[in-house]
């Protein structure tokens, strides 16, 4: 498709790269232009202004050091703290920088080291910012090459300390080369001896910010499982480079248990592209298939020890990417159970050093949950089989899950059942399990025995015979819904008022319930009265309450909606900012009607007068997704309102990143009429002409659409495009085996 794209003359300017990251805020995936913080001022014994001016050991008429003088400069300028560097520390900090450039230049690694122990003694390494990288690096090509002897071991000292010192400052590539050299060499211990040090010197000191990598992070692990939880990594564990080398050095000595122990303290994701880079550095295809192998069994490893982590994410899975990379991900785990080297435990008792993580009963309710609600009983009943025979007894939380997915697939008959078997087998339901099959019975339109089992649920709290003693005001909240959609309202009513009285306290959820019920049907009376006990009740209105009562007055055809409903806030003390603007925008887009779109384009407008709440990337982002995703009944305003957007867009330099450019082209692809798949190729090809760097991401939700909508011709082509710029693995791979086969279902 890129040969299709539009080849297009552009005006450019010329700005030198070292002044790009300070001239421009540089901030690695984002369009958002973020505000530099105001640097805090320093004590009078130092002048700031020399920081600004140019020592004189180094004024010279030559442009190469004019314009290295400059350099530092900048860097200087936007290093943390460098406002408080006494003055004296500044001009060693100039004379220092400039003598090691030249002693890098001259291959001397005693007179490196000398320098490079001066910066570090008055903790000035980190002000050489992004050059810190840099300098470690030419510092290890002075002594470790791939076919090089050891060397002289006091040169060899030197190198690694200084790239010891530069990884615990975030720039790990030095210390990565010096352990890939030690194993290439077959001496695994010294390779993992420098990994100790490195984590004994980074553990004695606050850890830095990770330098920007210049490999780019790919959305899926070398499962092929595309993963979005893992954003709470720690700031001080190492770079996924240095936890790979540890990993290898582990494997020349055949030791997975060590490698294990290294994944798990460290849980760092190892994304498929540094796994490819880092094993292309090995000659010996077995080695790098070895390695290959234990990234794969220990990032199962990793995913089962954050046990909360991977149910949320089998629920994502199962609500949109289908059915595959669930069972993908289910069948590495039960290898990890009972494969040849055997690395998890299914229970407490088989914990062990050699498996040292247990997948928990979370865990496998999450993938039950999935597997039916990907309408696969057989694969949930796999999973059950499975669970005895590993010795594991279901529990109240994997009942609790098999109830949630005969509730996705409104199963009440198998719901009912199954309690029975859960109950004769001496399981107490909990909160949850009580709230799961209330709301499969009223989903199925049997009120009345939902009814029945609240009344159980009601005594057992009562009594204080459940299990658990959390908050039960979610299977309130549950009743109030079904008993609304089940056409008793009056019993609804009773039982909020019920609530307000006795206990426990509906929250904004329960209040929300009926103000989308009342709204839905226009009688704003009733949504006025509901607005009313919610003050009363001392609560405050969100974002949903807001576009509910937004949707309501358009009903009854007030004309001041909009304004209506900005007083409302105002009385309720909530601030009308981006966030809660936004989240009015798209409940009003997601009503797909006309009238909706025309609110949202308005509050879009009232936003941009509002110098307080003007829509950032993600308003704009979100609003033009919901018009491509939407078939609109009048197609003419929603593609004036498109052009609006991205207008508005151009008016105020906001321009897509790669994450905005996901969004609109999923958005697009869903979207069944043609003009879906004619969005989706302009953003693909618009990505290809600014140009905005497309990863396996990009690639997966492009070819998952195509085949989703059968466009194989179009995914044909696709594929011939993406073969010319990356080599597909995983998930990636498998969609390509799809098209080839033309098969749209798993």
């Amino acid at each position: 498709m890129l040969r299709h794209a539009t080849k297009k003359t552009r005006r450019t300017t010329v700005v030198f790269d070292f002044l790009a990251p300070i001239a421009f805020g540089y901030r690695l995936g984002s369009s958002k232009v973020q505000p530099r913080p105001s640097v805090t001022k320093p004590p009078k014994r130092c002048d700031t202004k020399r920081l600004a001016e140019f020592p004189s050991s180094v004024r010279a008429p030559n442009p190469a050091v004019l314009c290295q003088n400059i350099k530092q400069r900048i860097s200087l300028l936007g290093q943390p703290g460098a406002a408080a560097v006494s003055d004296p520390d500044i001009n060693l900090f100039d004379e220092t920088v400039v003598s090691l450039r030249l002693a890098l230049k001259a291959g001397d690694i005693a007179r490196v080291g000398e320098l490079w122990s001066q910066l570090e003694d008055r903790k000035l390494l980190r002000l050489l910012g992004r050059e810190l990288r840099g300098f470690s690096e030419r510092a290890a090509k002075l002594c470790f090459t791939d076919n090089s002897e050891p060397g002289d071991a006091d040169e060899r000292k030197i190198i690694e300390g200084i790239a010891i010192a530069a990884a615990v400052e975030g720039a790990e590539n030095a210390l990565t080369t010096c352990m890939v050299t030690h194993i290439k060499r077959g001496d695994s211990q010294a390779a993992l001896h420098l990994y100790r040090r490195f984590l004994d010197r980074s553990s004695n000191q606050t850890a830095s910010e990770p330098l920007p990598s210049s490999m780019q992070e790919d959305a899926e692990n070398v499962n092929g499982i595309a993963l979005d939880f893992l954003g709470d990594q720690l700031s001080h564990q190492p770079n996924f480079s240095l936890v790979l080398a540890a990993i290898a050095a582990h494997a020349l000595e055949d030791s997975f248990e060590g490698a294990l122990k290294v994944i798990l303290d460290n849980p760092v994701r190892i994304n498929q592209s540094a796994q490819k880079e880092f094993v292309a550095s090995f000659d010996d295809f077995s080695f790098r298939a070895k390695i290959q192998n234990y990234v794969r069994r220990l990032d199962i490893a990793r995913l089962v020890s954050r046990h909360h982590s991977l149910s949320t994410h089998i629920a994502n899975l199962s609500s949109s990417q289908g059915l595959q990379p669930i069972q993908n991900l289910y069948r590495a785990i039960i290898d990890g159970l009972n494969g040849p080297e055997p690395y998890l435990a299914a229970r407490d008792s088989q914990k062990s050093s050699q498996r040292p993580v247990v997948i928990q009963e979370i865990n496998w309710a999450a993938f039950l949950t999935g597997f039916l609600r990907c309408h696969r009983r057989d694969l949930a009943e796999n999973l059950w089989n499975d669970m005895l025979k590993y010795g594991i007894q279901p529990g109240v939380i994997t009942w609790t899950a098999l109830l949630d997915g005969f509730d996705s697939m409104g199963e009440a008959d198998a719901a009912s059942t199954s309690w029975d078997h859960m109950v004769s087998q001496g399981i107490r339901p909990g909160i949850l399990t009580y709230r799961a099959v209330i709301s499969t019975l009223f989903n199925a339109w049997r009120p009345d025995d939902a009814i029945e089992k609240f009344a159980i649920f009601r005594r057992d709290l009562t009594n204080g015979s459940l299990p658990d003693t959390g908050d039960a005001l979610p299977v309130y909240n549950t009743v109030l819904h079904g008993l609304l959609n089940n056409g008793r309202a009056g019993d609804a009513a009773a039982l909020l008022q019920n609530l307000r009285e006795k206990g426990p306290k509906p929250d904004i959820v329960s209040y929300n319930t009926f103000l989308r019920h009342h709204g839905r049907r226009g009688e704003f009376r009733a949504v006025s009265v509901m607005l009313e006990r919610l003050r009363e009740d001392g609560l405050t209105g969100d974002a949903f309450t807001f576009s509910t009562v937004l949707s309501a007055l358009l009903k009854v055809g007030r004309t001041d909606a909009i304004d209506v409903v900005l007083s409302l806030m105002r009385k309720q003390n909530v601030e009308p900012n981006v966030a809660v603007f936004s989240a009015i925008i798209d409940h009003q887009l997601r009503e797909s009607s006309e009238q909706g779109l025309r609110m949202a384009m308005e509050l879009l407008q009232k936003m941009e007068m509002n110098p307080d709440a003007r829509p950032n990337d993600v308003t704009y982002t979100g609003v033009l997704a919901s018009l491509h995703r939407q078939v609109w009944p009048n197609t003419a305003l929603a593609e004036e309102c498109r052009r609006y957007v991205l207008k508005r867009m151009e008016e105020r330099n906001i321009r897509l990143n790669r994450v905005a450019y996901h969004i609109l082209i999923k958005a697009c692809l869903e979207n069944p009429e043609p003009e879906g798949l004619q969005g989706a190729l302009g953003y693909y090809k618009e990505m290809a002409n600014r140009p905005v760097p497309m990863n396996y991401d990009t690639w997966y939700i492009l070819l998952h659409g195509l085949i989703s909508r059968e466009e194989w011709a179009v995914a044909d082509e696709m594929v011939v495009d993406l073969l010319r710029y990356i080599k597909p693995v995983g998930a990636l791979e498998s969609l390509i085996g799809r098209i080839q086969r033309r098969t749209a279902t798993i």
